[in-house]
């Protein structure tokens, strides 16, 4: 998505806490049988979904698959998927995955139409191999008063047995139908529960900083601390809790170094290493494309630049931890 003015670090420490659930689909270190990384991406030249992998021995050296050629092509609402996050189904959809994405076509609109008029809706498909997704679905999960759905996430809140979903939105007033005036809530982070990406809670707001926007937010489980990254301009921004999403935030100074213009920040662990973390983020304007960090402090912090990978092939994405059996699979197509 598009950038943002620059946030003080004392408004940042001042965000309100929000309330971890006692598991999360992300853990600090995968199961030893994982032997690589799945990368689901996207591409703005068809606005379709994109699968590259790495294996164990070089965890950022992420080759394209499928002959470089789209695993998933929308077919619903502006046809064009972008920022898209891979899911783990847990609970009663153990054994699927989830792919879900922002339902915006650039090429029809405008940055700014596209936040008074946008979709409302995240497309959703799932399968059960990685190989072969289905059931794709346009979602609708925001109310009437939002202008757009962008950047969808979520993870498993274990103790609602549910998804917390999460995304970026604007609202105007209920009477601004065509939502031509001032919006009544700047660009925020919104959230819906869901067990099974059909059928959402009503949505409220999960992160509101006022008259600065907030965007692309994903979370990292880190032991019993939880790290949470999102932008907000002037590059991403790291804040670390020991005490849950409604507890204490403490923005990491200088975590991610040499990041200005830079959004989409995802971060994940090394299969091997327990003390390595890399992020991810997407550059835009010139030179676009996903560029790395790596950490290994052991707590995802002190992230330095990663010049020995180009990664400019993918955008907006998420990464998955696979095993032997799953990376055979992907490899083949």
């Amino acid at each position: 998505m598009k950038g943002f003015t620059y946030l003080s670090t004392a408004l940042l420490a001042s965000l309100p806490a929000l309330a971890i659930p006692t598991e999360s689909t992300l853990q600090k270190k995968a199961a030893p049988s994982n032997v690589g990384y799945l990368a689901v991406t996207w591409k703005t030249a068809d606005n379709s979904v994109y699968f590259a992998l790495s294996d164990n021995d070089d965890a950022l050296d992420f080759k394209p698959i499928n002959g470089d050629k789209p695993i998933v092509k929308p077919t619903l609402g502006t046809k064009a998927v972008r920022d898209t996050s891979i899911i783990v189904g847990q609970g009663d959809n153990a054994g699927k995955y989830y792919i879900l994405g922002t339902d915006l076509n650039i090429a029809t609109t405008s940055w700014a139409a596209s936040t008074r008029t946008g979709s409302r809706g995240i497309f959703v498909w799932e399968s059960t191999d990685l190989v072969t997704w289905t059931n794709e679905r346009l979602v609708t999960v925001e109310d009437k008063t939002a202008g757009m759905a962008w950047a969808p996430d979520a993870f498993w809140d274990a103790s609602k047995r549910k998804y917390f979903v999460h995304w970026a939105a604007q609202l105007y007033a209920e009477d601004d139908t065509g939502h031509t005036g001032a919006p009544t809530l700047n660009t925020s982070m919104r959230y819906a529960y869901t067990s099974d990406f059909k059928t959402f809670t009503a949505p409220k707001t999960y992160v509101s900083l006022g008259d600065a926007p907030v965007i692309d937010m994903s979370l990292l489980q880190d032991g019993n601390a939880l790290k949470r990254f999102y932008v907000t301009g002037g590059g991403p921004v790291e804040q670390t809790s020991t005490n849950g999403l409604f507890g204490d935030w403490t923005t990491v100074d200088g975590a991610i170094a040499d990041s200005d213009g830079f959004e989409a920040p995802y971060a994940f662990w090394d299969n091997v290493d327990i003390h390595r973390a890399y992020l991810l983020c997407d550059k835009v304007g010139s030179g676009a494309g996903i560029h790395a960090w790596t950490s290994s402090n052991g707590h995802a912090d002190s992230f330095a630049v990663d010049n020995t990978h180009n990664l400019a092939f993918m955008r907006h994405l998420s990464v998955l931890s696979v095993n032997q059996k799953q990376f055979d699979a992907l490899s083949a197509f």
